[in-house]
């Protein structure tokens, strides 16, 4: 017997970046052919990761998709701003980051206030669902206040099966490490997901972990394919190992150095893949006769976020790069998604709401 068609689950990506929540969604597609998704529009501010997420996403007929640039000036109420089933978006994280001010929803840039954005448009359009992302500095008790807020302001717009509960959470929250999950980049996000109406009582944001026993060596790009820029000079490496009190750099497998917290990792995973500006990661690779230390690649960083980029060695190619520079490219791996966790966590989720909304996940 066939499967019934689905309805169409019409996207708004906010705050999108590269777009890593449209390449999930694709790989969801992919994997399940039943399903049906159709971005409508989103906001991304920067003119550099807008000009990556309009080269590797395109609307049903081809064309470019409508950018609502700066989401505190976008109107819901706006005749053309379009209707959407799903809001996801990774807020900007400095105000919660270890590595920002911890200003929270005092920010003096105002990012922290952005989720009431987020809330603004969404009080208008009622999406069926909200999936948000961010560093999992949002979880320290310093925020408890705002993690009550935003839940408090879902609630208020029917998020929750009972909407006098005050127990009851709209927003479900885990923290997930990429490295659990097939990619080897020690990299902890807070997930979040809300469905109006509420979410079934065993809803689970935490998917069976997956270790397929790759490493930071099986992510590097092949011998030939780093250009050579990258490379320290020997210089460069005696001047690391004085500063940072390294004793060697030979080793017998290719590994991350974690120049932040001066250590090899020897567990054979990468530290998290930051913005260029923060520069604490180098590569270490494998050579018998002299140290060898390099920063990583594009492709390097963009294969640990989940996507393939690499042109000439026989690769299913999944991101053009649009021709940016390595700066504008190293901040958009940093600042994105990992496409692959986000694939297998939308797939966890999407299974467990198809007995309560099969017009969309009848799969």
């Amino acid at each position: 017997m066939k499967s019934k068609k689905t309805k169409t689950l019409r996207v708004f990506e906010g705050f999108a970046g590269y777009g890593g929540g449209s390449f999930a969604l694709r790989r969801v597609k992919e994997q399940n052919p039943n399903f049906n998704y159709e971005v409508v529009a989103y906001s991304e501010i920067d003119k550099y990761a807008s000009k990556l997420f309009d080269a590797n996403h395109k609307d049903k007929n081809g064309n470019v998709i409508k950018n609502y640039s700066d989401i505190t000036k976008a109107n819901p109420n706006d005749p053309d701003f379009p209707d959407f089933d799903l809001f996801t978006g990774g807020f900007p994280c400095q105000p919660f980051s270890t590595a920002g001010m911890q200003k929270g929803v005092d920010d003096p840039y105002g990012r922290g206030t952005l989720f009431e954005h987020i809330i603004r448009i969404c009080a208008v359009k009622k999406p069926k669902y909200i999936l948000l992302e961010n560093v999992k500095g949002i979880l320290s008790k310093k925020f408890d206040s705002t993690r009550k807020k935003m839940n408090d302001l879902l609630r208020n717009l029917g998020y929750t099966s009972d909407s006098n509960n005050v127990n009851e959470e709209p927003l479900k929250m885990a923290i997930l490490n990429s490295k659990d999950y097939g990619v080897p980049q020690n990299r902890e996000r807070v997930w979040m997901f809300a469905r109006l109406g509420g979410l079934p009582k065993d809803f689970s944001m935490i998917p069976p972990k997956q270790d397929n026993g790759l490493k930071l060596a099986d992510f590097l790009d092949p011998q030939g394919y780093v250009p050579k820029n990258l490379y320290l000079s020997q210089k460069q490496i005696e001047h690391l190992k004085d500063k940072h009190k390294i004793t060697s750099f030979y080793v017998d497998t290719p590994l991350c150095f974690d120049v932040y917290n001066k250590k090899i990792k020897y567990d054979g995973y990468s530290i998290t893949i930051t913005m260029p500006e923060h520069n604490s990661l180098r590569v270490i690779e494998a050579n018998k006769d002299k140290e060898v230390v390099r920063k990583m690649s594009v492709t390097e960083q963009f294969r640990l976020m989940g996507l393939e980029g690499l042109r000439g060695v026989g690769r299913k190619i999944d991101i053009d790069f649009a021709g940016q520079s390595y700066t504008q490219l190293s901040k958009r791996a940093g600042n994105g998604w990992d496409v692959n966790l986000l694939t297998i966590l939308l797939l966890h989720i999407f299974k467990q709401l198809k007995d309560i909304d099969p017009e969309f996940f009848n799969f």
